[in-house]
């Protein structure tokens, strides 16, 4: 009998693998070879001209290796290096080294280690609490936005994500049978977490609870290995991102290119910047807005309602557990030692990454897992009929399914361009905002080099030269282009900051600016289902202008409107992109600048 569990049990875990396989892998190329995403931009361009060094002493020389971005005109590298030696040796053996091939492995390599963490998570809800927990939360990760979109993209989040989790497991294991092997490959994986993204470090405070919990039974034991423990990571992190330290041999430990580059992005997304990229985050709340997102779009309704509701409850569970033995933590259970670790690991992330500045949801994937794991084992306690359980799954694969149809159509920005070369003569006059990227794109049989493309320096600080710049601009576009709405949808939230921008806004979106809008590209998460015609719109998203209002929304199915998500969650695989034309004199209100 305990044999046809287990292989009911891999069944299962098979069956959910080929759905979060489908998921992550289905439509791979989203964005037709067109490279729309700027942060695969950037590491698709870093890892083509990485070269492997000649030497074991050349690889390890920070100054002169040419595995090193800065070697290669690429001085501000904030990443770690491992993902992307990794993405490089795959596609040289595969011989898929090429720019459009490159990012496409890229893309295969996210989504594969993510479909890892989804064993990953499986594993630690079965050890934790029970089997059908374990598949449960593996389920639930695998219909999980966020990890979805994220292992879509050539980005480092989801190596890291794997690797932090997977370092927790191990670690989790050391509660009941502490072994040498068990820190070592849990230091390994945790130093190729830092060398894929420093927010690997957001687990010490995980390893520091476990730590503790073993000194007080066994304080000599935990010395040593948690001394090899940090030493060993330490060691990874100099192996497989040598080029955070200013180095020229592997016993060189000095992390100043490293913190130079940290304090310089530190100091590019902060509320006294105008990078253009932080102007997202103005007005932005700490905590709520995160959490906003994380329960909204990057769970979705109502798996994000379960999970809130499921963390709250095991949060104060535990305090009152911790209470009553007076916080000594070797008197838990395992099972309540792995509820305080998932607690903790969820908890370090959100509260460090939810207080700062820059909040993009991407930041917080690495809550996904642990998050998902209580929530599969709150759901489980509930002891719920096997209808409630169904009726649930149901509603939360609504969200999922629906998101994953932008990947079924050409991405909004070709089919944008695609009109473009259709309906606007040759010769016209388009505007582009800085910052974003411009239309038309380059297509099969088609240049944008047609068009004479009118640069709005829309980000620029609101001066008056810079609206006499605005004014000559407007006379002589014919079309205006949003390819997204990352200006609007940020420089909307801070009227004091850009008075006369959001002016010029309002008058475009409302006809008395001289423009009217002839064309609207969206391609919104929806379920097509047959008779049914329903738009959300969530009421609490409304700020800035609501350029949605007139939106055109599918005749058809469960359609979802996602522009004011948090702009990263919208603008690379699915913007909505808005064109309008002239068609009558410029009439550009004035509005008092504070700055001459």
């Amino acid at each position: 009998m305990a044999n046809f569990w287990k292989t009911n049990h891999l069944l299962q875990l098979s069956l959910i693998l080929i759905l979060a396989a489908t998921l992550r892998f289905y439509g791979l190329n989203w964005d037709q070879n067109q490279h729309l995403h700027p942060d695969e931009r950037f590491l698709t361009m870093v890892t083509e001209a990485l070269e492997w060094p000649k030497s074991i002493p050349e690889y390890f020389s920070t100054p002169i290796s040419p595995l090193n971005p800065a070697n290669k005109n690429f001085p501000f590298f904030v990443y770690g290096t491992f993902p992307l030696f990794l993405v490089k040796a795959a596609a040289q053996i595969l011989n898929l080294t090429d720019y459009d091939h490159l990012v496409l492995m890229g893309r295969a390599l996210s989504g594969l280690f993510d479909l890892g963490t989804v064993v990953i998570v499986f594993l630690i809800g079965k050890k934790a609490f029970s089997s059908k927990a374990g598949l449960l939360a593996a389920l639930l990760y695998t219909v999980a936005v966020l990890p979805i979109q994220q292992a879509h993209f050539f980005t480092v989040d989801t190596f890291t994500n794997f690797f932090m989790l997977a370092a927790f497991y191990l670690l989790l294991l050391t509660l009941t049978r502490p072994s040498w092997w068990l820190i070592i490959f849990s230091a390994i994986l945790f130093g190729l977490g830092v060398s894929s993204k420093i927010n690997a470090l957001l687990l010490l405070p995980v390893f520091l609870l476990v730590a503790l919990s073993s000194f007080l039974e066994n304080s000599r034991r935990t010395l040593y290995h948690y001394s090899v423990f940090f030493l060993l990571a330490l060691l990874t992190f100099r192996i497989f991102d040598p080029y955070a330290f200013s180095a020229t041999s592997i016993f060189d430990l000095s992390l100043t290119p490293l913190l130079k580059s940290l304090m310089e992005l530190n100091n590019l997304a902060s509320p006294s910047s105008s990078y253009p990229p932080s102007v997202q985050w103005f007005h932005t709340t700490p905590l709520l807005y995160p959490l906003r997102d994380i329960i909204f779009w990057g769970l979705g309704l109502p798996l994000g309602i379960a999970a809130f509701l499921g963390t709250l409850a095991l949060t104060i569970k535990t305090f009152r557990v911790l209470i009553a033995t007076k916080l000594q933590v070797f008197r838990l259970s395992f099972t309540q030692n792995s509820i305080l670790l998932l607690l903790t690991f969820t908890g370090s992330v959100f509260f460090y990454q939810g207080i700062q500045f820059a909040k993009a949801m991407r930041y917080f994937l690495p809550l996904y897992p642990p998050l998902l794991i209580l929530t599969a084992f709150f759901l489980e306690s509930l002891k719920l009929s096997r209808p409630i359980k169904l009726s649930f799954l149901i509603l939360a694969l609504i969200w999922p399914l629906s998101f994953v149809s932008i990947y079924t159509q050409p991405h909004t920005r070709v089919q944008a361009s695609e009109w473009i070369y259709k309906n606007i003569p040759a010769g016209s006059q388009i505007s582009y905002e800085y910052w974003d990227d411009p239309l038309p794109l380059n297509l099969p049989q088609h240049s944008s080099s047609i068009y004479q493309g009118v640069r709005f320096p829309l980000y620029d600080s609101e001066t008056s030269q810079k609206w006499e710049q605005m004014a000559q601009n407007l006379n002589q576009t014919n079309y205006i282009i949003l390819s997204s709405n990352r200006l609007y949808g940020s420089i909307t939230r801070s009227p004091e900051k850009y008075p006369q921008t959001n002016q010029f806004y309002k008058s475009l979106f409302d006809g008395s600016l001289g423009f009217t809008k002839v064309a609207e590209f969206t391609s919104r998460p929806v379920l097509p289902v047959p008779f049914l015609h329903i738009c959300l719109r969530p009421p609490f998203t409304n700020y800035g202008i609501i350029a949605h209002q007139n939106s055109t929304c599918p005749n058809f199915g469960l359609n979802i409107i996602d522009d004011y998500a948090d702009e990263m969650f919208t603008v690379y695989d699915h913007p909505k992109v808005i064109i309008f034309q002239k068609v009558a004199p410029i009439n550009l209100p004035a509005v008092s600048l504070n700055n001459p």
